[in-house]
């Protein structure tokens, strides 16, 4: 792969730029959230008259209209809308292309420039002036997309929020590729294209993920800006996370629906294929582990040995694969580093905890299909948060029960009990290869020693969660704040990297345990 291409960082200078319409998404969120990223975004480094900010509401709030107008009327490019009465699908889509119909009815008609922001994205004052000069420069680019950053982010990340793989490894190299992909907030987006396609699809919970779709099969171009220009919020409570991770689980579904939209006529096979492989490839994930997590404990209670090997060289010979293979890894995941100036790490985890959560969503999905009910717009509800609650009975109650974090512990209850069981049978065998290699042919095989090891350490997470739950910082302590406009942006601590690194110690152990082992299966046999 060499040294992919890596986007160039621009300012857009001067007076005469583009006009903007910057759409704030908002349906029901905290309102001192939506206050900051309004007024961080009404002090833009952008010439006032040259771009407007509208709130787009979804939860029908008099009170958000009336804080809302009251800027409007002390700036003058501050504007509110509803669609009138709360939507039943609630899809940011629909939020959007209210939006893109409510500017043409505003004095000049809509503008040349579409920027959306989530309603917890604070923008920087540069945000506008880092995106514009990847569209202008070249007119066959449609869209500008910035990172998701958060500045919220529990110390440790222990749900692996922060996101860096997508933004710091996956766009990056996408965008090497021209492939590039809209990531759904904080995007700039010609007016014109957004029309071409007409406006941005709803037919998914992604719509960021559609709307590239149909931009690249109507010609046009995706550019991925790696530049920090806009900072949020993560859930703060193990459920809220949950929710979201299973409303991005449908979201990834329902998008191979965008291969037979009507608007993906013109779309190559190529194209269409690139819209089926996210859903196929997720899909196929998901169902994976949860098949392992039922048969690797029955495996690992037969005592059986999991490796068959007839000569001692056929056993050399496998331990030598699995060196490659994992070296191989390492190998990948150094170039992937250099390419897009990210630092990969062996020692990471899956987050493979909400796997039977999202293997249900799957069902649910496939089950709306078959039963003609279409692709679901799926809105998770029924979970109770209780982060917040001081008993831990009580915690462990709504965890476990009414959650269903039960599961977390069958699952960990069962592959100790088969690693136990298959530890027995090595240690009964009294054969004469010893003790050692009956053990390490079973559960002590490195590559199944990493599963089983690595799915009880992600198992663990909710569990851990519910017993103790980290305590988020305040948002207070996380930005600083004009005393005169209120205007907040993130503060150093919020953006620390140190602060949210994952601890390594465990996985770490996890990898020189498979390195050493195979180096001492090579050499003492």
């Amino acid at each position: 792969m060499g040294k992919a291409k890596r986007q160039p960082l621009s300012r857009l200078m001067g007076k005469q730029v583009p006009t903007v319409d910057v759409f704030i998404t908002y349906c029901g969120e905290e309102l001192d959230v939506l206050m900051d990223t309004l007024r961080a975004a009404t002090v833009l480094d952008y010439p006032q008259d040259r771009y407007r900010v509208i709130v787009l509401d979804d939860s029908v709030s008099d009170r958000v209209k009336a804080e809302v107008q009251g800027i409007g009327q002390r700036i003058g490019n501050v504007y509110y809308s509803s669609r009138g009465s709360r939507p039943k699908t609630h899809t940011k889509a629909g939020n959007i292309n209210h939006g893109l119909k409510y500017v043409q009815s505003l004095a000049g008609g809509a503008s040349e420039m579409v920027a959306v922001l989530d309603v917890d994205m604070i923008p920087s004052p540069h945000w506008l002036r880092s995106c514009i000069p990847h569209i202008l420069t070249d007119p066959k680019v449609a869209m500008a997309n910035p990172p998701q950053r958060h500045y919220n982010v529990p110390n440790g990340d222990p749900l692996g929020q922060t996101m860096h793989i997508l933004f710091d490894v996956m766009e990056p190299l996408k965008n090497a590729t021209n492939a590039a992909w809209c990531c759904g907030s904080g995007f700039v987006v010609r007016r014109k294209a957004l029309d071409e396609i007409d406006g941005v699809p709803e037919e998914s919970i992604n719509e960021d993920i559609l709307t590239s779709f149909y931009l690249t099969a109507a010609g046009w171009k995706i550019v991925y800006v790696p530049e920090d220009v806009q900072w949020g919020l993560v859930p703060t409570k193990i459920m809220s996370h949950l929710k979201l991770q299973k409303r991005m689980c449908a979201g990834i579904i329902s998008t191979a629906a965008g291969a037979w939209n009507p608007r993906s006529r013109t779309m190559t096979t190529e194209e269409k294929y690139n819209a089926l492989f996210p859903a196929v490839a997720f899909a196929t994930a998901v169902v994976t582990n949860m098949a392992i997590f039922v048969i690797l404990p029955w495996l690992l209670w037969t005592g059986a040995p999991l490796i068959a090997y007839s000569t001692e060289a056929q056993f050399g010979r496998l331990v030598v694969l699995f060196l490659v293979q994992y070296l191989s890894l390492f190998l990948y995941n150094l170039v992937a580093s250099q390419a897009t100036n990210y630092q990969l790490s062996l020692a990471g985890v899956s987050n493979s905890w909400p796997i039977p959560f999202q293997f249900l969503t799957i069902i649910r999905f496939a089950l709306s299909i078959l039963t003609g009910g279409g692709v679901p717009l799926f809105t998770p509800t029924g979970l109770t948060d209780f982060a917040s609650e001081r008993s831990l009975a009580h915690r462990v109650k709504v965890a476990f029960w009414d959650n269903g974090f039960v599961v977390h512990v069958a699952i960990i209850a069962s592959l100790l009990l088969g690693v136990a069981a298959s530890a027995k049978a090595a240690l009964d065998l009294n054969s004469t290869q010893g003790v050692v290699r009956e053990l390490v042919v079973r559960a002590f095989w490195p590559p199944v020693f990493m599963i089983w090891s690595g799915y009880i350490l992600e198992c663990s997470t909710p569990i851990s969660w519910a017993i103790d739950p980290p305590k988020a910082l305040p948002r207070s302590q996380l930005v600083d704040r004009d005393a005169q406009t209120q205007v907040a942006y993130p503060n150093q601590l919020g953006k620390d990297p140190v602060r949210i690194r994952r601890p390594q110690a465990f996985p770490i152990a996890r990898i020189s345990y498979c390195f050493v082992a195979s180096i001492v299966l090579l050499y003492w046999r």
